[in-house]
């Protein structure tokens, strides 16, 4: 390639020194701060290890604990069993239906476990069922209160495979019956808290609330790896009636209590990832009066590198003080659902309209009401058809066919720009600049060049912008799209020819021995090549108006995309790859269009 070393090129390299100058200058300021961070984050876990081990299993101190995926730290029944006087081992039952199976600790009446049992949802290394929840983390209907409920009596009670009870009295005298109820077909767990106070005087649990498990980052949870990961924490007020979300892995403890916390009535509470979420709902006629967040910091499975360290959440919604009028005739009853398992479209759908916030569907909200009839389309057409690779083909032909007018008008525009190229090139020699020019002459010639520029333009009746504007409207969808196909859980551990999972690169063969530069350890990819060389064949076919060099290093942006996009998820990639020959096949039919309207122009004066 022969390339001008021209003055367009002269800046791009000055600007990529000056950007490699600013990194350099910046990145040790930046690191010195993640340090200091770390270290403070370090002294917060000793501080709040301090504390726990005097506070009851029911304190409401937030916590700010550092711990590996190996769970290194001990969870909330043990440490409750070391603090409860004559309370030194928990109760467990375990309910199961058809999707999951959950244990019910009897000791901090809570969930201690998840485990997907939908083959869908396993770990694609050993089959294994997926746990929602990380060792030592918060627990979903975990009390938590200001005063001290420390349980002095247990008693679990199975009630069959899909119900329990958990029976506590606390040292204040209150007696609390648990009765935990899956259904048959649902991800949904229904927990009834029944108080009693059978004392002769009234007792007053200040903040009395209730937990809501954190979900981890997917790729701790699952192994999966993912092209892009969102971890939220969201909760619904009762008179606003939309989902609020918030990211938890902001650095100021200051700024992530400000977000999650509410003052006034909440319905839900949510911490969702990319792929699963963990809802929390009050009762209908007993809302929580307020909330709060709490998060965990881990490290990875593998890792303790202070880079990979991130927050699991959680959220609190909280009954505020509550007063148990002795000998009460009737018990204090209020009914919680949780909701704990993948963010399947139609599920979440089904909670309600404002539930559907948790999505999460794209990375950027304003993209979010275009991205959730994408999933929407994509499940049913599978619906149709049977198999989500053949939705995700039918769903791009159908995008793309809405979209035949605007990209044929830009095609169409970018040809007759094509055709003008040489009227252009012979304005600008006309009209070029010379050293011996005053900045008159330059600012006359310059003015002249963009007047005929303008009449050439109006005569041929071509608009130099026709070709950008009808693809820029296209963007917002194609973003939609991309990620509507990413963050589907629905296309996990489901194969399509060759590939095993649309979730995952389309690999074919073993990866290589060694890891390559920006791509890492890597297989065969035939998607993804697939798409690199439709692309490379679609810049060659696509009339451009810019010079040589312009049009090499356009060239070279296949190449490029190949290095970035290569560990794209399989199900992506089928869509690039399908949209690409679509393009391919529409500019082939609009340049044989093209030619048999101009043979049609040039026959018309012989037969006149």
């Amino acid at each position: 390639m022969n390339f001008k070393f021209d003055k367009d090129i002269v800046i791009i390299v000055v600007i990529g020194c000056l950007l490699m100058a600013g990194w350099m200058l910046y990145m040790p300021k930046y690191q010195a701060k993640r340090a200091a961070e770390y270290q403070e984050m370090l002294k917060a876990t000793q501080q709040n290890a301090a504390q726990s081990a005097t506070a009851s299993p029911s304190s409401a101190t937030p916590a700010t604990v550092v711990t590996s995926a190996g769970g290194e730290q001990p969870s909330a029944a043990e440490t409750a069993a070391e603090t409860v006087p004559g309370l030194k081992e928990t109760k467990t039952v375990v309910l199961e239906n058809s999707l999951f199976r959950v244990t019910v600790d009897g000791l901090t009446g809570s969930i201690s476990s998840a485990k997907l049992l939908d083959p869908r949802y396993k770990l694609k290394d050993s089959g294994e069922a997926i746990e929602l929840f990380r060792e030592g983390a918060c627990r979903t209907f975990e009390l938590k209160s200001d005063s001290a409920l420390v349980p002095v009596s247990l008693d679990v009670r199975e009630n069959g495979p899909l119900s329990a009870e958990v029976v506590r009295t606390f040292s204040n005298g209150l007696k609390l019956v648990q009765t935990f109820t899956l259904p048959e077909d649902d991800y949904m767990v229904h927990c009834k808290y029944a108080w009693t106070n059978p004392g002769s005087a009234a007792v007053t649990v200040s903040g009395l609330g209730i937990r809501l498990a954190g979900l981890p980052q997917v790729k701790d949870l699952t192994g999966d790896k993912v092209y892009s990961e969102r971890l939220n924490v969201d909760f619904c007020k009762v008179d606003g009636g939309r989902c609020i979300s918030s990211d938890p892995q902001v650095k100021s403890q200051e700024k992530f209590d400000k977000k999650t916390a509410c003052d006034s009535p909440v319905a839900w509470v949510g911490s969702t990832n990319k792929y699963f979420a963990s809802l929390l709902f009050a009762d209908e006629n007993r809302p929580f009066a307020s909330t709060y967040g709490e998060r965990i910091w881990c490290f990875p499975a593998g890792s303790t590198n202070e880079k990979d360290l991130y927050a699991v959440p959680s959220m609190t919604g909280s009954f505020g003080s509550v007063t148990f009028a002795p000998g009460a005739p009737a018990p204090v009853e209020f009914m919680l659902k949780t909701y704990c398992g993948p963010k399947e479209l139609s599920r979440i759908r089904a909670l309600g309209p404002a539930v559907m916030g948790v999505m999460h569907i794209s990375y950027y909200a304003w993209f979010e009401f275009i991205a959730r009839p994408m999933v929407m389309l994509l499940n049913w057409l599978k619906g149709l058809c049977g198999s989500y690779g053949i939705a995700i083909i039918l769903l791009t032909l159908i995008v793309r066919i809405l979209f035949w007018p605007v990209t044929q008008k830009a095609n169409s525009s970018m040809r007759r720009m094509s055709k003008l190229q040489p009227k252009i090139k012979e304005l600008q020699e006309k009209y070029k600049e010379t050293p011996m020019d005053t900045p008159d002459d330059t600012a006359r010639k310059k003015a002249e060049l963009n007047q005929k520029m303008m009449e050439l333009y109006r005569v041929e009746k071509v608009n130099p912008v026709g070709g950008c504007l009808p693809i820029l409207l296209q963007i917002p969808v194609f973003i939609a799209l991309y990620s509507a196909l990413d963050s589907a859980v629905e296309l996990r551990n489901v194969p399509f020819l060759w590939c095993t999972d649309l979730s995952r690169p389309d690999l074919v063969g073993p990866t290589l021995p060694f890891a390559l530069p920006f791509i890492g350890q890597v297989g065969l990819h035939p998607l993804v090549i697939a798409m690199t060389a439709l692309m490379i064949l679609q810049q060659k076919m696509t009339p451009s108006a810019a010079d040589s060099t312009q049009q090499k290093m356009m060239m070279i942006m296949p190449i490029v995309m190949l290095f970035m996009f290569y560990n794209l998820p399989s199900g992506l990639t089928l869509y690039w790859t399908v949209s690409q020959i679509f393009s391919i096949l529409q500019m082939k039919y609009g340049q044989i269009a093209a030619k048999r309207d101009e043979a049609r122009q040039t026959s018309k004066p012989q037969k006149a």
